[in-house]
């Protein structure tokens, strides 16, 4: 463990050029971990443990990687590295991770992102400290700014992910800022947060185990609402929780006006730490991945008369009444098996790759193919049949990002997509904010359908109109996914999907995604 602890400090951080000559830098670091990050400390932040059978898999994922690199037994398709994708907001995606008052260079807008934020950290960590740097643990970092956990579930649920993405073997959620300042806190914690569980869990969804689901909360100063929710969820759904908040929060919070004090600790009081909190956040959830790992090698499952219930497995969930609750998990199991048939999935999972559930479907994220305005534009122009007034702008990372923004009254377009498969619903990522220019933002979304052979049959087909608002009282920019069902039961392969929006009201609107997808 004395050696895990060493290793974890000497590898904490990027620039170790800078790292390695700065004293102050290194000084730092050893209190910051004696003060705050020893294993009586840390231990707090387990709020739940994962079960043994999925820890033994992972072991074994991790396993058959070492062998492979050691000796190359295997090959490297049946033996990649073990694969975590973190979802969360702009505190996980890296903003302001550079902050520190030690004089270390703070990062430009991409490198705080691949080297600054903690989940870089975290596979750092992994690979530098138990595997001599190779690549055995791989994180992808596909947080985006101003996502909550219906986001999240979307990215998930539509496979929004970078090109030849593999299936991750880990999921942490990360969207406890933005889901803390949710209006709705009930629909929130009850409704997004198993949303997003269960569309991890239906990533893979003929594997009774994988992959495991990681409840994740950060140190940013919140209220103990979302903390109450994480914990909740964490013990229902039999998920591995974890919280920095719960190491360092006594402390921080005894002395926080003591600009100097909490500096030490996480550099930046708010929504968005510095470096000193990524690189705890860094700290907290290794070691509870280090203890899970050793827990499992001391453990027998041949010793265990009845194993725990999978989480895959686990029910609804329920805050009180819990009526004929065997009866609900039974249907629950039943239904993941009639998904797992009816998806064709038994034959998918000796490959790694995913197979997308939509004919169209796209989100900005600097991770994807679509990250700069002129990928958006690109995408855009792929089904667009008319345009006055929107157009994509925006930067990759720093402020405003990339979209499609409407800046003027009236503005309209049109888009035409051909279903590759039966497509049944359309989401709509927009975002929505206090400011000026979102004030009574409206747009109207026109869909129908035009079923294959239409023109010459001459068959009228009934569309349907939503409404999206753009404006929101809470102090904060947030993306949130409207989903809808296509009018008339949805389009067939070979249909086409048109659709027009206007921006009925207002003079400001962004887009950030759209998904025309099976479910």
């Amino acid at each position: 463990e004395s050696e895990i602890k060493e290793a974890a400090v000497k590898n904490a951080t990027w620039f170790p050029e800078q790292q390695n000559n700065n004293t102050k830098f290194r000084d730092w670091i050893d209190q910051l971990f004696r003060d705050h990050y020893q294993s009586y400390q840390v231990r707090r932040s387990a709020i739940h443990p994962p079960g043994l059978e999925v820890t033994l898999k992972l072991l074994e994922i991790i396993s058959k990687r070492v062998n492979y690199l050691r000796d190359n037994t295997l090959s490297a398709s049946a033996a990649p590295p073990l694969h975590i994708l973190v979802s969360g907001g702009s505190l996980t995606s890296g903003m302001a991770c550079g902050i520190n008052h030690v004089g270390i260079t703070q990062p430009g807008w991409v490198r705080q992102y691949t080297e600054c934020a903690w989940p870089a950290r975290l596979e750092h960590l992994f690979n530098r400290v138990l595997f001599q740097g190779k690549e055995v643990v791989k994180v992808s970092n596909l947080a985006v700014g101003g996502s909550n956990s219906e986001v999240g579930k979307a990215v998930l649920e539509y496979h929004l992910f970078p090109d030849a993405f593999d299936q991750p073997d880990i999921v942490i959620w990360s969207h406890a800022a933005n889901d803390a300042q949710e209006k709705d806190k009930e629909r929130a914690f009850f409704e997004s947060i198993p949303g997003f569980v269960n569309a991890a869990h239906n990533l893979r969804i003929c594997d009774d185990h994988l992959p495991l689901v990681v409840m994740n909360e950060e140190f940013f100063g919140q209220n103990n609402d979302i903390s109450g929710a994480i914990y909740k969820a964490s013990n229902w759904f039999g998920l591995m929780g974890i919280s920095q908040r719960n190491v360092i929060s006594h402390k921080t919070f005894a002395k926080f006006d003591n600009d100097d004090y909490v500096n030490s600790i996480i550099d930046a009081k708010g929504v968005h730490p510095g470096m000193g909190g990524h690189i705890g956040a860094s700290w907290t959830v290794f070691y509870n991945f280090i203890s899970a790992f050793t827990d499992a090698c001391d453990s027998s499952p041949t010793s265990i008369a009845s194993p725990d219930v999978a989480a895959k497995k686990i029910g609804p969930y329920k805050e009180n009444g819990y009526g004929d609750i065997s009866s609900e998990w039974k249907e629950h199991r039943d239904n993941i098996r009639e998904m797992c048939l009816l998806s064709g999935a038994q034959e998918q999972e000796a490959s790694t790759s995913l197979q997308s559930p939509c004919t169209y479907a796209f989100m900005v994220n600097r991770m994807t193919s679509i990250g700069t305005k002129a990928d958006v534009d690109k995408k855009m122009n792929e089904v667009l049949t008319s345009n006055t007034g929107w157009k994509a702008e925006g930067f990759p990372i720093k402020q405003p990002r990339a979209g499609f923004y409407a800046k003027e009254p009236n503005a309209h377009f049109s888009l035409k997509i051909d279903a590759s498969m039966e497509t049944k619903y359309m989401t709509i990522m927009s975002m929505k904010s206090y400011g000026d220019n979102f004030k009574d933002t409206i747009l109207e979304v026109d869909v129908q359908i035009e079923r294959k052979g239409d023109a010459a049959e001459e068959e009228v087909v009934k569309s349907s109109k939503y409404e999206v608002t753009g404006y929101h009282e809470t102090k904060t920019s947030i993306h949130i996914p409207h989903k809808f069902e296509l009018p008339d039961g949805g389009a067939e392969k070979g249909d086409s999907i048109v659709v027009n929006f206007r921006l009925v009201s207002g003079s400001y609107f962004k887009i950030a995604g759209l998904a025309f997808c099976r479910y």
